[in-house]
């Protein structure tokens, strides 16, 4: 089959809620429906959510085999229930032997290569003993995989603070780093308890505007004076829903600049390399 009839096609597992590319896939096969490819962990069936882009520095590493038939798809379900029970083993075997881990899901393979329990612990684990049980009485080759947190959350789902399905769940490809220091880009209270999510850690949304607020470094600073027009004003906010700053005058009188129009007004600050040193000849030199 040449290229032109093939694609690079994002998939989505059905065990880790993760997305990755495979490539070589007919262009018969659409958005939603479901394929067979060979990982590390065996054959596996998984959706096709849509079609990628090629990343050379992320070359695809899964193989395409086939096309999901009927007989694949209901070796997939008899599997996840086959899964679910040995989960449940799972647990029972690991409280008995006083282990500390929060077990989340187990999975199969179509092709019953092993079968897979995910977990989340904040140490080491020894379960070198509960593998030798249940490898014993699942007769399968055994593999416990450690997840963090947020990981444990997108496998297992749950309902954030906004009441909508968490965003690792549904539909975020990698995590981002999140840290308090968004919390004051924003403009939000510097209280992370209350922008913290399912997983104990801060909300996965606050990265998703974060580059809408990079303009905040150039606004004049808050309860400073500027001249508009022969009027002083005082800058009381930063209005990022509409783009603007918002200003008042003694009086009270509100006016509203936006963003586009700070250099029409002369209210942006002028940025770090606008004043940046530079040796030139060994003298230093001040761009302007």
């Amino acid at each position: 089959m040449s290229n032109i009839d093939t694609y690079l096609a994002r998939i989505r597992f059905p065990d880790t809620n993760k997305f990755s590319d495979v490539e070589g896939v007919p262009r018969d096969i659409q958005k939603g429906e479901r394929i067979v490819v060979e990982t590390e962990k065996g054959e596996e069936v998984v959706k096709v959510v849509g079609e990628a882009v090629y990343d050379p520095e992320a070359p695809p590493k899964y193989k395409f085999l086939r096309k999901a038939t009927k007989k694949d798809i209901a070796t997939f379900y008899k599997h996840e229930k086959e899964a679910e029970k040995a989960l449940g083993l799972c647990k029972k075997l690991a409280e008995s032997l006083g282990l500390k881990m929060n077990l989340l899901k187990a999975y199969i393979p179509i092709n019953r290569s092993k079968i897979l329990f995910y977990y989340v612990s904040e140490g080491r684990v020894d379960f070198r003993q509960l593998v030798k049980e249940l490898a014993k009485r699942l007769k399968m080759r055994i593999e416990m995989r450690q997840v963090g947190v947020r990981d444990g959350v997108q496998i297992a789902g749950a309902v954030g603070v906004c009441g909508n399905q968490c965003c690792c769940s549904v539909f975020i490809d990698k995590f981002d780093t999140v840290n308090v220091e968004m919390l004051e880009e924003q403009n939000l209270p510097p209280t992370p308890a209350k922008f913290t999510g399912i997983c104990g850690r801060l909300m996965c949304c606050l990265a998703f505007e974060r580059d809408n607020y990079a303009i905040r470094k150039e606004l004049p600073d808050i309860e400073s004076e500027v001249e508009i027009e022969g009027r002083i004003y005082k800058v009381k906010e930063y209005d990022f829903i509409k783009e603007r700053v918002v200003l008042t005058t003694d009086l009270g009188e509100i006016l509203y600049i936006p963003f586009d129009k700070l250099d029409e007004y002369g209210l942006r600050k002028p940025s770090p390399c606008d004043t940046c040193q530079f040796k030139v000849g060994g003298e230093v030199a001040v761009e302007t």
